[in-house]
């Protein structure tokens, strides 16, 4: 952006400092003259009209040669990582044909922008995604999901930004349902989070580099995850198994048709929690709740407007709470309503925060719209002695899925934000598979 200048802070005494007032006066103090010659200062020539750093792909294809295919092939893969394009795995050469291909997979026009991926705001086209997705050798057939997906990524109403550039570990969860899903055979059994399945990998795989390649992310760039992305070559990719399931397929309780193919997208912080014995300790499905309701009941009072939940139930567990007369929609009310915290624990729960100074930031987040208009009546009527503070802001944020073997383990995906990073969409466009056209 022309004319901005930046000054900086060391991460070290910063992210430290911030504990008190005192400790960050000092530092303020140390960059204050540098702000105010960075607002008076005159532009020079070079800011006022920045070179641009990183540019557009080309629009000429690029060639590569070497003393046989093989040779060739592994200088791209050199070519690619040196110009930050791929992701540190060998990647298959885009070439025109293979690009082509792809694009044969879909109806959509090459030239078709479906969005602009965050941070730099780069143009996700057909033919950019169908690129990065030949790099992370998918087949044709997958090229479908991964639009859908990047429709998703691109969205103005998807925090993509926070995920991809952001200190913290979060990482997107990738699920598939529908006919699409078992005719590509992705997996939804045992093994949902391991290698082997070539659809589940190269998908999530083709919307990291999307993901890379378009945003322009690169570690300790603009990429500032502390630890890097867990699971970040191919995302955590799997389908529901809804053959297993004792509920309806979970597109089906958003309003899609069964027979429709979709994919849902939800960014999770780190890894997720695990529950269950699977084959070595006994475990009821009640048991397994109540742990997820101990676990979502001790948030820090910060996060109370702003809480999204994936469960994946194994097909046994979901099978005993089933049994037990639970639907997926009473499950999710059962588990709002116990996980609701007193309004006299909340203050207590989380140390130097008086019940007045929790009260006056939940009317700020109310006023401000963080919390959703239609829920603001909920939160007022919690915030007083004897009410009981919900923890996400409607039974929604809890977002349930039947995934796995039996015997299996449940999974818990959590991120603090309420439905910005969780969104749902049906596959369409496709001309190599009987679904999702």
């Amino acid at each position: 952006m022309p004319g901005l200048r930046v000054v900086t802070v060391p991460a070290e005494a910063y992210y430290r400092g911030r504990a008190s007032i005192a400790e960050l006066q000092p530092i303020a103090a140390g960059i204050f003259d540098n702000i105010v010659d960075a607002l008076i200062k005159p532009l020079t020539t070079e800011e006022a009209s920045p070179e641009q750093i990183r540019k557009e792909a080309q629009q000429t294809n690029i060639e590569v040669g070497g003393r046989d295919y093989s040779d060739a092939a592994e200088k791209v893969n050199q070519l690619f990582l040196d110009n930050l394009w791929a992701d540190g795995l060998p990647i298959v050469p885009p070439t025109v044909s293979a690009v082509r291909q792809m694009l044969a997979g879909t109806t959509r026009d090459p030239k078709e922008m479906i969005g602009l991926v965050a941070p730099k705001r780069g143009a996700a086209t057909i033919e950019k995604i169908a690129i990065n997705a030949v790099m992370a050798g998918a087949k044709p057939e997958y090229f479908p999901v991964i639009i859908a997906a990047m429709e998703i990524l691109t969205s103005p109403h998807y925090d993509v930004t926070h995920m991809q550039a952001s200190t913290g570990a979060f990482t997107p969860t990738i699920i598939v349902n529908g006919p699409i899903a078992r005719e590509l055979h992705f997996n939804s059994g045992i093994g949902l989070l391991g290698h082997g399945w070539r659809a589940n990998s190269t998908v999530g795989r083709a919307l990291r580099l999307s993901l890379l390649n378009l945003g322009w992310t690169w570690p300790a760039i603009n990429d500032m995850s502390l630890t890097g992305r867990f699971q970040a070559y191919t995302f955590f990719t799997f389908a529901e198994n809804e053959e297993a399931s004792p509920w309806e397929p979970y597109h089906v309780s958003l309003g899609f048709k069964r027979d429709d193919s979709t994919v849902t997208v939800a960014t999770g912080r780190t890894t997720p929690e695990v529950y269950g014995g699977g084959a070595v300790m006994p475990w009821t499905g009640q048991g397994i709740i109540d742990s997820v309701i101990s676990y979502v009941s001790n948030v820090r009072f910060g996060w109370f407007h702003s809480q999204t939940y994936v469960l994946v139930l194994h097909p046994g567990c979901a099978n005993d709470l089933a049994k037990a007369g639970f639907t997926r929609r009473s499950l999710q009310e059962h588990i709002y309503e116990r996980s609701r915290v007193p309004y006299e624990q909340v203050a207590a729960m989380n140390a130097g925060f008086s019940n007045e100074k929790l009260l006056t930031f939940l009317n700020q987040t109310m006023a401000d719209g963080r919390i959703r208009p239609d829920r603001a009546q909920v939160f007022r009527d919690a915030l007083k002695p004897g009410g009981r503070v919900p923890v996400v802001q409607s039974p929604d944020d809890f977002h349930i899925f039947v995934s796995g073997g039996s015997p299996g383990y449940d999974l818990l995906f959590s991120y603090p934000g309420p439905n910005q990073a969780h969104q749902t969409k049906k596959i369409s466009g496709a001309t190599l598979t009987r679904s999702g056209r």
